[in-house]
């Protein structure tokens, strides 16, 4: 990514632990692991394993860049080149030693356990995120719980909601989201090592423990067998940021639309250079809904590459496997990045109670048509309560008056209900059905997650 675009789709973090050094220093992680794992089981000399890690701490200064660059072209994969640079450096140190680096292993399991490192690290960060965006949705859920707004279907006028109620929804969903989160950490957060196609023949029948002590040494679960052809944990870890990025990409959509000229209910945070025109002095643009709805554009299309990356030959693929170091990286990025924005618009949204009520009355009454036929059906039936509240309701655009003005003079009307009674039945307050439990209900929820 450009770093001219990074500040808009990505969040710094994340695209730091994603960088050519911190996947080194990952890598360099996984080859000193593995080398403290084998010397716990006896498999390779304790003093080497000491140099090894001792080597390691500042290893990564050491390493030629563009060097590996080139070399990784050659290889068709970079832990090829890294562990030769890596033994070299050792060996600067202790010849005996750098015998015994990447001992057993196969290029696969290095990059596949740093990748689960940067995932761990990474999520963990998102996690963060999401608990903040959680925090801040509970908090304007309480806040604008009261606030009657339109809400809307098919981009059209239905019936009445609160504010509350939209970011209760939010709430819900990036809980959701947490628990996804929190459920899958033990399932993929698990170390690979397998050696050439997976049976670890090269440790004889030390293989099981050595894997063992690998994971207890990085802090990963211990996998029942290899992993290698089979990537499912790295799609189910892909395509929680892809319900994220989705979930808050929903929330930006409704935020971009109700910052509309001709709505104006919300807007995005203002700031010093934001949201401009180059040319229209009076433009407020919702720069942080684009930069998420992008994110909400492209992390499908990464998507689908992870998911056809699933079908793998035999032991280990050809391609397939090469396409995640493309995506992987990506999606976190932009999910990270599409969080920070959304929790800058969710803590500072401005809320323009104005144009909320103007635009409840907009439709001259038509949005409480429902209301009005729902109570007049319990006394005349609701067929026949649907047919003449929609007769009314055609007259009253035909005549372009309120919709009250028109069912005040129908006899059916008065007979049930007093003109008092007929203005309750058009109270948008008065028709929000169990939102209120429903926010309760959210908000009860988080309770008891804190308990």
């Amino acid at each position: 990514m450009s770093q001219l675009y990074a500040s808009l789709f990505y969040q710094p973090d994340v695209t730091t632990i994603f960088s050519d050094q911190a996947l080194l220093n990952y890598m360099i992680q996984a080859e000193v692991a593995l080398a403290k794992a084998q010397a716990q089981v006896n498999v390779v000399p304790i003093a080497a394993a000491t140099m090894i890690e001792q080597v390691g701490q500042s290893a990564l200064e050491k390493i030629d860049f563009d060097a590996l660059a080139v070399a990784t072209g050659l290889a068709g994969n970079i832990a090829i080149p890294f562990v030769k640079q890596f033994t070299a450096i050792v060996k600067q140190h202790d010849e005996d030693a750098s015998r015994y680096v990447h001992w057993g292993a196969t290029s696969q399991d290095i990059i596949d356990t740093a990748t689960i490192l940067q995932c761990r690290d990474a999520l963990g960060l998102i996690e963060k995120q999401l608990h903040s965006a959680y925090q801040i949705s509970l908090q304007q859920a309480e806040r604008y719980r009261d606030q009657v707004m339109i809400g809307r279907t098919w981009l059209q006028q239905a019936l009445p909601i609160t504010l509350g109620h939209k970011f209760a929804r939010y709430a819900a969903a990036f809980k959701r989201d947490l628990d996804r989160l929190q459920s899958m950490k033990d399932r993929v957060l698990t170390a690979q090592l397998g050696g050439a196609v997976g049976s670890l023949a090269s440790l004889q029948d030390q293989g099981s423990a050595v894997v063992q002590a690998f994971s207890a040494e990085l802090g990963l679960s211990t996998p029942e067998c290899t992993w290698h052809g089979e990537r499912d944990r790295i799609v189910e870890i892909a395509s929680l940021l892809a319900m994220i990025v989705g979930n808050v990409g929903k929330m930006a959509k409704d935020w971009s639309l109700l910052m509309q000229t001709e709505i104006a209910e919300v807007y995005e945070p203002t700031a010093k250079g934001r949201g401009g025109s180059s040319t229209m002095p009076h433009k407020r643009n919702p720069v942080a809904a684009a930069s998420i709805l992008a994110a909400a554009n492209r992390v499908p299309a990464l998507m689908a590459s992870v998911y056809q990356s699933m079908v793998q030959d035999h032991e280990r693929a050809l391609g397939a496997w090469h396409a995640e170091w493309l995506a992987i990286p990506e999606i976190f990025q932009l999910c990270a990045g599409a969080l920070e924005r959304s929790n800058e618009v969710l803590q500072g949204i401005e809320v323009n109670v104005d144009a909320m009520q103007r635009n409840l009355e907009t439709t001259q009454g038509l949005i409480m048509a429902e209301s009005v036929m729902m109570a007049l059906a319990a006394k005349i039936g609701r067929l026949n309560a649907h047919h003449l509240v929609e007769q009314a309701c055609q007259q009253a655009v035909e005549q372009d008056t309120h919709l009250k003005n028109i069912l005040s003079n129908l006899d059916e009307v008065k007979e049930h209900f007093s003109a008092q009674a007929l203005d309750q039945l058009f109270q948008p307050k008065s028709y929000l059905g169990n939102i209120q439990a429903q926010i309760d209900a959210v908000l009860q929820a988080a309770q008891g997650d804190s308990k």
